[in-house]
Parts: C-alpha cells; structure tokens; sequence
C-alpha cells in the first residue's frame, strides 16, 4: 500500500511543481489615519516578472474598486478608484524577490476592508487581507488662561477615534470630584475624526492636575499633566502689574503734556504782555523829534497810522 501512495506521488509530483501559488503575507493589517501601511503577496517563483500582471482590488466592503492593476509589466493607472489615485504605488523591485507589494498613503478611515491580491503568469492565483484604518487620540495640546485673581481655566485638547471621555485628577486623587466640576465638549474634523477638548477651573494653589483620554477599553489613550502655579504664562501672572504700570505711565504723559501745554500757554501770554508795555508811553518824549514819535507809534499800532 506504502508502495503504491510512492508511486503515485512520484508520478503526480511535475503537475504539482507546476502549479502557480499566491499567498497573503499576513491575513491583516492595521494603519493609522494619515499614515502609510504596505501590503504584499507572495507568488511562486517564475523565469522572468517582466510581463507579469498584479491587480489589487478591495473587495469589501461593496462595491468592489480597483486599487492598483500592472497589466504584463504595465501600469495601468486608468482604472484607478480615484479613492486611491495619487496614494498608491507598486513596490517594483519586490517583484524580483515574487513578492507583489503595494504602498499606500496618507490612509483614510474608509480604506479599512478586505483587500485581494490577483497575481498572473501563465497561470492564475489570489489571496485577501485585511486592512484597519485607526484613528488613536494624539499628544494632548494644553492650555492655562486666567480668569480672575485667584483661578485658572486649563484645556486639554486631542483627537481620535472612537469617543474618548476625558477624566481629571489632582496630586489628593480628587478624580470624581473634578472630573464632575469639569466641561467637555467635542466636534468632528474632516477626517470624521472626534476632536474632544476639556476645561477645568482651579485655583492658583500649588498642585498637579491630569487629564486623561479614555476610550471604550477603560485605559488612558493620553494623559497630560499641569503644574500649577509654574505653568501660568508670565503674561498672565503679571497682568495686574502690567496693567497698574500702564496706567502710571499714561497719567504721567498727560500730566507732562499738561503741563507743557499751560507752559506754552504762559508763555505767550507773557510774550504779548511785553509787547503791550514796549508800546504803551504815558507822553510824548520832548527829547525825541516829533516825526520819530510818530513813527514809533506807527511800529507798534498800525491802526494809528493816517
């Protein structure tokens, strides 16, 4: 019986040598928002890749679009889903190595799906894949802005996918309470990405203060820390002394300009009452001839002249 099974498979062992194999590198894929993931295929070896023919396509969820096709060492780009015109490419020189390798680029949330890899010599095979497309909550951007004289408002602002509730926290572990004290709010971007921001008022006390990103599995995506008073921006700090200084200085600007304006003022006055006097002659001087009294008259009151 062992003899005969030999015998079979010594005789069956060409047509299976000659069957062409395609097979999926990985049965998935994961990839983040904006970022770019590689997806490859494995064929048997051939003589030559020079007129071979791949066609990745995803096929899930419907309808079926054409990713990326090399028609016998060609590219097609044509029938391209203009989802993926401009983000894909073929890996080349992989295919020297019978590996049939895409890149794709800046991934969008609606590129997840099952994709599949044709590959065609003389014969034909293919595979499929997945691919997820996650969008986790990036590093917290914060803020401090103050209200009044004796509180601080701190932000944190992030986003990703799914919804996160944000949580706060103080150096005594007061989490409940401040988390209730806290507002969140959030909105969708462009890319239907949650873009999730929080506020919490506190009071300049010196402490640490958390905010923490949590998604559906209950662990923190992001946590960024506050130290308080440190992280107040000077300008804020200094606000009241700004302000009181500003105002010194425009008092002492008006008072200056005042005062040079009264000065001015003054002196005119002062001008035009020496002018007065020089004119002014209780009589007629008998030293001086006639004809020069009355020129001088004349200089100083034009209205006597005639």
């Amino acid at each position: 019986m062992r003899g005969e099974i030999f015998t079979l498979l010594l005789a069956t062992w060409p047509c299976l040598q000659a069957l062409f194999i395609v097979k999926s590198e990985q049965d998935s894929y994961d990839g983040e928002l904006r970022e770019a993931v590689r997806m490859g295929c494995r064929f048997s070896d051939i003589p030559s890749v020079l007129h071979i023919s791949v066609i990745w396509q995803r096929i899930k969820p419907p309808p079926e679009v054409e990713v990326f096709r090399l028609d016998k060492g060609v590219e097609n780009l044509n029938i391209t889903s203009k989802q993926f015109q401009g983000r894909v490419r073929l890996l080349r020189e992989e295919l020297e190595k019978f590996r049939a390798v895409i890149e794709l680029s800046q991934l969008r949330l609606n590129d997840s799906g099952t994709y599949q890899c044709l590959v065609i010599h003389d014969e034909a095979d293919y595979k499929q894949t997945k691919l997820t497309v996650s969008a986790p909550y990036k590093a917290i951007k914060k803020s401090v802005r103050r209200l009044n004289e004796k509180e601080v408002e701190l932000s944190c602002q992030s986003q990703g996918l799914p919804l996160a509730d944000v949580t706060w926290s103080d150096g005594k572990l007061r989490e409940p309470l401040l988390t209730n004290r806290s507002k969140s709010s959030h909105t969708t971007n462009s890319d239907g990405v949650f873009v999730v921001t929080s506020r919490l008022s506190v009071s300049e006390n010196t402490n640490n203060y958390s905010c923490s990103y949590i998604t559906n599995d209950g662990k923190p995506n992001q946590i960024a820390t506050f130290v308080i008073p440190d992280e107040i921006p000077e300008e804020s700090k200094g606000a009241t002394g700004y302000i009181a200084i500003t105002v010194i200085v425009l008092l002492c600007l008006g008072l200056f300009c005042t005062f040079l304006i009264l000065r001015k003022r003054k002196k005119g006055q002062t001008g035009s009452d020496m002018r007065s006097i020089e004119c002014e002659s209780p009589g007629e001087d008998l030293t001086v001839p006639l004809t020069d009294q009355k020129t001088s008259m004349s200089a100083c009151s034009p209205s006597l002249q005639g």
